[in-house]
């Protein structure tokens, strides 16, 4: 502390005082050590390893106190064994039971590695990078939201355009060309979201103009009279691979009854579907598991007028459509095409079973492509029972406007 005094007059009285330059030790969070010098002024050090910054004050115009060093000396009691391990011969070290101790594990600073974790990670992500970053997700979004608007807008006029084309090929009867329109509308349907009235048309036609280009070449009866013949031949092996190859994918247009499903049904249990038919002595079981038949709903209840009179009785009711009622057995008549998937000989009910596909299926609702499958009307179902009956249907799946 000599010369204190003077050095403080000196710093009051205007006069600077000789200081020493001041290096410093500064531990970083990130393990490394910053050097720095201590200024006359405030000074920011920052360490270059993660750019930790710190503040430094500046330099003390007091001098430090010198620290005085004294010599320890050593206690008596040590010193005669030192003197009397001198005078002895050396021998082996032995182990003292009583002085050894167990090793200990070594510490672990949970503090330090979470400050060395914490550092490589901000070395990763420093602020430039993050700028960088959210410029590219910006930039990104942007571009996803324009370009989905300018599909969306594409979707709309494509979606216009080739239904108007696929009109005007089903009124020249080019199937095939019609099909490959109205695929393009159901794709457009489906990128838009759309599920209104003109979108379900849509695909609706589609489904029926895939079926009406992918019949089956040969009808169920003649399908049946040839695997008579033949499997009374011992021919069925023959009979069922045949079929998978000529036939297992095409689709079939179909008249039957299925009971409507209901509020509590199972949508499992409504899909199901069997019919027997028999052609000459031989029996034919349909059966398949369709989706499509849980939309087949019952007759709904007559339209009352507000005063309470039914509408039938003499008081019209807006928007009262026909109906078919159930038969008998509390089922409905449904008209629906299906892929047949494979058809084979039950030895033990002595039946053969044709399996439609579960995959595929749809309710008719366009009488004109029903005439061009063949399916026309007669005695049982003249014309206007049947466009009652695929009016309904467009109903139960929306395509109803």
């Amino acid at each position: 502390m000599s010369g204190w005094l003077s050095r403080a007059k000196g710093a009051f009285g205007g006069r600077e005082a000789e200081i020493s330059p001041e290096p410093i030790e500064i531990a970083c969070p990130c393990g490394r050590k910053v050097e720095a010098t201590r200024r006359r002024d405030f000074q920011r050090v920052l360490c270059k390893n993660c750019g930790e910054p710190f503040f430094l004050l500046p330099l003390d115009v007091y001098p430090r106190p010198v620290m005085k060093v004294r010599k320890v000396k050593p206690p008596k009691h040590d010193l005669k064994k030192t003197k009397s391990a001198a005078g002895t011969k050396s021998s082996p070290a032995q182990p003292d039971a009583q002085t050894a101790t167990a090793p200990t594990r070594p510490s672990i600073d949970l503090r330090k590695d979470l400050s060395v974790v914490g550092g490589r990670v901000r070395r990763q992500f420093t602020p430039l990078r993050l700028m960088v970053l959210s410029l590219l997700a910006v930039i990104g979004l942007t571009g996803w939201w324009q370009w989905t608007r300018a599909a969306r807008s594409g979707a709309e006029l494509e979606f216009k355009t080739v239904t108007e084309a696929g009109l005007a090929a089903i009124q020249k009867m080019d199937f095939v060309e019609a099909a490959q329109q109205y695929a393009r509308a159901a794709h457009a349907a489906d990128l838009l979201q759309r599920h209104d009235v003109p979108a379900e048309q849509a695909r609706q036609s589609f489904r029926q103009l895939t079926a009406i280009n992918s019949l089956m070449n040969r009808s169920l009866v003649e399908l049946l009279e040839a695997a008579k013949d033949r499997r009374k031949k011992g021919e069925v092996a023959a009979v069922e691979s045949e079929f998978a190859s000529l036939h297992a994918g095409r689709w079939v247009v179909l008249h039957s009854e299925v009971t409507p499903a209901s509020d509590s049904s199972d949508p499992a249990t409504a899909s199901l579907w069997e019919q027997r038919v028999q052609i000459e002595g031989e029996v034919l079981v349909l059966t398949g598991s369709l989706s499509i038949f849980a939309k087949v709903l019952a007759p709904r209840p007559p339209l009352v007028a507000p005063d309470g009179i039914a509408a039938a009785n003499g008081n019209e009711v807006p928007d009262a459509q026909p109906q078919l009622a159930l038969n008998d057995l509390g089922q409905r008549e449904v008209l629906f095409a299906a892929q047949v998937e494979s058809l084979k000989w039950n030895a033990t009910q002595s039946v053969w079973v044709l399996t439609l596909k579960s995959s595929s299926g749809c309710l008719w609702t366009d009488y004109d492509l029903l005439l061009a499958t063949g399916f026309l009307p007669d005695e049982l179902r003249n014309e206007q029972q049947l466009r009652t009956l695929l009016l309904e249907q467009s109903r139960w799946i929306g395509a109803a406007e």
